[in-house]
């Protein structure tokens, strides 16, 4: 079939259109961003200025990747609702006219609709209660796509090359030197690699049920200390960073957070340690049960590709 991919040059656009390639699929990708070397078809333009009825002929379904995500700077909720919600309502309406089934309008969306980012294990049925603007705009554009038959895959912390996010960020300050780890690290956390997403979203296109919501994750709850260690070994003559107890660390996360709440930066705040030392874990059990879903890429091998994009880059230690 022929699929539009929004947000086509992100980390899971990239692997998304990879893994529809391989499946014998034909891929239309739409960004703001020019068209990489080699890309399949590709509409430059955002969700709100772009043809979005031009984008849509001819394609039998849509993966919609394209967000703004969360950025600090940013707090103005309209601005979040204008593109992820508006722009969401653009897409379907333009999909719908284009004649793409409703079960094969696919939504990337975010734990970040649940009530916590720490301390937490949820699947789909847990409540929702967004804590951000971001997070609101994604639960409201969630809606939008289950009203009208769609499906809504939720992702966790993500990786993979492509990566702006914070896993991008936990390896360029590993890489220089400002890293240390929070108490023993133990809590467990799901991930998601792109490979691992865009499996699950190729195999949502196929199999799943009109208006139903998915967790897709790794399927294999990792401790940061896992993850560290999994960057450490990608990097040339890095060493795991040191042990800080977390009593010691404490006091200056509540100083980080006093100056964080003036719009000041600091290096660590209360809500940064509490993501590091408690566990934060999803179900994917409906996704594999469903889909069939079952993971591809594993977290060392998953890590190593975006740490060796990164470093090729020179922007390891920036």
């Amino acid at each position: 079939m022929k699929v539009l991919v929004t947000g086509a040059a992100g980390c899971i656009g990239r692997a998304a259109q990879a893994r529809l390639v391989a499946g014998g699929h034909g891929v239309r990708g739409l960004d703001v961003a020019a068209a990489p070397a080699g890309a399949p078809e590709w509409v430059r333009g955002d969700l709100l200025a772009a043809d979005l009825a031009a984008a849509c002929a001819g394609c039998e379904a849509v993966l919609h990747l394209a967000a703004l995500v969360h950025r600090p700077e940013i707090t103005d909720p309209a601005e979040y609702r204008r593109i992820n919600v508006e722009g969401t309502r653009r897409l379907l309406e333009a999909a719908a006219a284009a004649g793409v089934p409703a079960a094969r309008f696919v939504l990337s969306s975010t734990v970040g609709v649940y009530p916590r980012d720490h301390d937490l294990h949820a699947d789909e049925d847990t409540p929702c209660a967004p804590r951000t603007p971001y997070g609101a705009s994604k639960l409201e554009a969630e809606r939008l796509v289950r009203e009208r038959g769609g499906v809504v895959l939720r992702f966790p912390l993500l990786y993979g090359p492509g990566d702006r996010g914070r896993m991008a960020m936990l390896i360029r300050a590993i890489a220089g030197g400002r890293f240390v780890l929070p108490g023993p690290c133990a809590a467990p956390r799901s991930l998601v690699a792109s490979a691992n997403a865009a499996e699950a979203m190729a195999l949502s296109l196929e199999r799943a049920a009109a208006g139903c919501v998915y967790l897709v994750t790794d399927d294999d709850d990792a401790p940061v200390k896992r993850m560290v260690a999994a960057i450490v070994a990608a990097l040339p003559g890095r060493a795991m960073p040191p042990h800080v107890p977390l009593a010691l660390l404490w006091p200056a996360a509540l100083a980080g957070s006093a100056l964080a709440t003036l719009g000041l930066p600091a290096p660590l705040t209360r809500g940064a340690l509490l993501k590091l030392s408690t566990p934060l874990t999803f179900s994917c059990a409906r996704a594999k049960r469903d889909l069939g879903y079952r993971p591809v890429m594993a977290l060392e091998p998953g890590l190593r590709q975006e740490v060796d994009e990164i470093v090729a880059s020179g922007a390891a230690s920036r």
